[in-house]
Parts: C-alpha cells; sequence; structure tokens
C-alpha cells in the first residue's frame, strides 16, 4: 500500500509549497479591502496628532530641562563673577595702598625717622573745625602740636591726643596759622585757614596768605613753603599754590589765596614728625 501512495505523495508536496509561497506573495501585494482602508483612514489621523503631541511634549521637555540647567549656571557664573569682581576689587586697593605706605616711608626717610606713621580714620567735612581723626595716639609717643604731613605736602598739627588716636587740626581750619614763604620769590607771609572751598578745583578748601607787603613779588601759580620761623612746622615742606592775588587799593599789605596740594578729602595716611 505505501508503495502505491508514493507516487501521490511526490506530486502533492510541491503542489501545496507552490500554493503557500504564491499565497504569502498575494498577501503582501494584493490590495487592502475596504473595510481595513476605512479603518486605516480613521485611525490614521489620531495616531498622527498623538505622534506629534508626544514629540512636541518631549522636544518641550527637554528644552525647559535645558533652560533650568541654563539658570543655574548662568546664576552659578554670577556669584563667581561677583567674587572675582570684589577680588579684584580688594587687590586694586592694597596695591594702592602698597604704593602710598611706599612713598610715605620715602617720606619719613628724608624728614625723621622717628616720624610716627598713622592711618586716618575719620573725617567729617561737615565740621566747623577742619579735622581729621589719626589712629595713633599717646601710647605711639604722639604729642600736641607735632606737625603733621603727607605724601602731598603740609597736612596739619597734633591736636587733642588720646590713648590710641588723635585729632589732627588741618591747615585748612580757621584756627590755623603757619608761618609761610614763597619759594620763588621769599617772600613771607602768614598762611591763615580759610575753611572755604574754591570753585576752580572741587574738593578743595582755600588759605590765606596774608600780610605781605604791597611790594611783595608774588603771583598766581607760585608755590607756598614753610619757613620754619613759628618753630612749629620744619623749613621747606610744600603748602599749596597761589591761586590770586588780591591788592588793596589803600591798604599796606597784600593778601593771595592759597589752593592747598592735600587734597583733605582723599587724605588716607599722614605721617606724624615728632620734635
Amino acid at each position: 500500500m505505501v508503495q502505491r501512495l508514493k507516487p501521490s505523495w511526490q506530486f502533492l508536496i510541491p503542489l501545496v509549497l507552490v500554493i503557500f509561497f504564491l499565497s504569502l506573495l498575494s498577501s503582501k501585494t494584493r490590495r487592502a479591502p475596504w473595510y481595513e482602508q476605512w479603518a486605516w483612514n480613521v485611525v490614521a489621523p489620531v495616531t498622527t496628532v498623538f505622534s506629534w503631541f508626544g514629540g512636541g511634549l518631549y522636544h518641550t521637555w527637554d528644552r525647559y530641562v535645558y533652560l533650568v540647567g541654563a539658570q543655574r549656571e548662568n546664576e552659578r557664573l554670577q556669584e563667581e563673577l561677583k567674587k572675582l569682581r570684589q577680588k579684584m576689587v580688594a587687590f586694586e586697593e592694597s596695591v594702592a595702598e602698597n604704593e602710598r605706605l611706599v612713598h610715605l616711608l620715602d617720606l619719613k626717610n628724608t624728614q625723621s625717622p622717628a616720624s610716627v606713621a598713622a592711618r586716618v580714620i575719620a573725617y567729617d567735612p561737615r565740621s566747623e573745625f577742619k579735622s581729621v581723626r589719626i589712629n595713633k595716639g599717646s601710647r605711639d609717643g604722639l604729642l600736641p602740636d607735632m606737625p603733621v604731613i603727607a605724601t602731598e605736602g603740609l597736612v596739619g598739627k597734633v591736636g587733642p591726643v588720646f590713648d590710641h588716636d588723635a585729632i589732627v587740626l588741618l591747615i585748612i581750619d580757621p584756627a590755623s596759622t603757619v608761618d609761610a614763604f614763597v619759594e620763588r620769590s621769599r617772600v613771607r607771609g602768614l598762611l591763615n585757614g580759610a575753611a572755604k572751598k574754591t570753585e576752580l578745583r572741587p574738593c578743595y578748601f582755600l588759605t590765606r596768605l596774608e600780610y605781605l607787603k604791597r611790594s611783595s613779588d608774588i603771583q598766581a601759580g607760585d608755590q607756598v613753603i614753610t619757613s620754619g620761623l613759628d618753630q612749629l612746622y620744619p623749613k621747606g615742606i610744600l603748602v599749596g599754590t597761589v591761586e590770586t592775588v588780591e591788592h588793596n587799593r589803600y591798604g599796606i599789605f597784600v593778601d593771595a589765596e592759597v589752593v592747598p596740594t592735600v587734597d583733605f578729602s582723599r587724605l588716607e595716611e599722614v605721617l606724624v614728625l615728632k620734635k
């Protein structure tokens, strides 16, 4: 019986295989039936919307996370920038202070090795008495009437002295008097504080050189120095520059307004000369 069926199986198996492959081929190339096309037309817009929404949401979230990170990075950089600016200001301040102290040390070596360097710790420009407070006092050897100078010129003299600080009476105070020379012509006069601001140089106060003879050789631009004749200030310290000369028609003296070389509003370090 097996021998009788064998020819038929040899024919039937290839036929089934051919039909099977043809069916697979037809399923890939066949046109979709109408109900599948209708279902696809209904579902396709919805899937497109969901796909677009999902993609947009993903990009929005990704963008939001990126912006949050960028903002935090920006805040961190801003803080770093503030710290760097503070360090730069502190560094520039240290450099400027070092330069001032170097100049003050040079001045100390030329004037008096026993002098005392001090820092200005208070200044009230509204006060009627033109003075500053320094951070050295009797414990540092300071006494009243000691001359006080700066790298630009004469500052004034020591007033009341306390244990750890002292008051310095400035030469622009109305109670201040300095015996002075005009450097060029050696004309002598008394330089009194005027406590009056000059309009030509902001922040500068005037002093007044008085009791000059009518024949005195003095003119604007002349430099005024200490004479040393008052036995208070050493001779030759620069005080200021003559700004104007006033000739009184009927008087016997000539007066001159003198602008100090020291800008007292910017005074930070001084040198107290010990006698």
